[in-house]
């Protein structure tokens, strides 16, 4: 008679049972290898151990947040050049052609004044603390009811401002610093630097304006936010109406400028300000 042979275990089940186990033993009732009382005591430890990190931690952000002042910015020397902006995204752009990117631009505008709004003069504030107004910013700086979508003309703003450069001071030898704008060629140089449908108006006038008065800015605190000057966009639709296609497309850029007997000479080193104006013309 042949010798009996013994069945070999199924290694799949053996190692799921050697699994189970290791995740509850039923003999020195354990669980992951390890008993209650240890893992009572390791839990302690990381949990006395991530405490001390998270209190150190936070004691040196508080000592490093104590030597920063909120009100003056961290970083200067190559960050502050002059750059004409303004701070909402949606003012670049005035689309008339299509209600989604205008509504966008009303939104922006809406903002741009209430954020201006908020920041009311403290006791600290300077004379020279720049407020939204009509006085400052013409029909653009009352209530947003500037911008019109009729059969007779399309109008609304744009808004220019120098960035706040901490105690950048501008040359006043030079002149009076102002924000001088015009209809641009454009980027692909295919822009319309004469349209006929568009009133543009600058306000104040760049000859009036003196913006170095705000200068030099310290903080908000101090100097408010950034002075505004308003770009007025009159389009009239009869006018429009008759402009040719390739006439359409339509570029406004703004430069920083020191005005000096009936010159304008562009503030060094400083970046301009390009927007545009999108209008329907004259159908094919």
């Amino acid at each position: 008679m042949g010798e009996v042979q013994e069945k070999k275990p199924n290694g799949c089940v053996e190692g799921f049972k050697g699994f189970c186990r290791y995740l509850y033993n039923t003999d020195d009732h354990t669980v992951l290898g390890r008993s209650g009382c240890s893992w009572a005591k390791i839990i302690l430890f990381y949990l006395v151990f991530y405490g001390c990190l998270a209190g150190f931690f936070a004691i040196c952000l508080h000592v490093m947040l104590m030597t920063v002042d909120p009100n003056v910015p961290t970083v200067t020397g190559r960050t502050n050049k002059p750059v004409l902006a303004i701070s909402d995204s949606r003012l670049y752009e005035m689309n008339f052609k299509s209600s989604k990117e205008w509504e966008k631009y009303k939104l922006g505008a809406e903002a741009i004044k209430s954020k201006y709004d908020a920041n009311v003069a403290s006791e600290n504030a300077t004379a020279a603390f720049f407020e939204w107004n009509t006085a400052n910013l013409g029909n653009c700086g009352g209530s947003p009811g500037y911008w019109a979508v009729n059969n007779v003309t399309k109008t609304g703003c744009f808004f220019v401002a120098l960035n706040r450069m901490y105690g950048w001071e501008p040359e006043s030898s030079l002149g009076k610093l102002t924000y001088d704008c015009e209809f641009d060629v454009g980027p692909a140089g295919s822009g319309n630097i004469a349209p006929e449908a568009i009133t543009m108006t600058v306000f104040p006038a760049p000859e009036d304006q003196d913006n170095g008065a705000y200068y030099p800015w310290m903080s908000i605190a101090q100097n408010g936010l950034q002075p505004v000057v308003s770009i007025f966009i009159d389009i009239d639709t009869a006018k429009a109406a008759l402009t040719e296609k390739d006439d359409l497309e339509t570029h406004i850029k703004c430069i920083a400028s020191y005005y000096l007997n009936s010159t304008f000479t562009q503030v060094p080193e400083s970046s301009a300000a390009k927007y545009e104006v999108v209008y329907a013309g004259k159908e094919e």
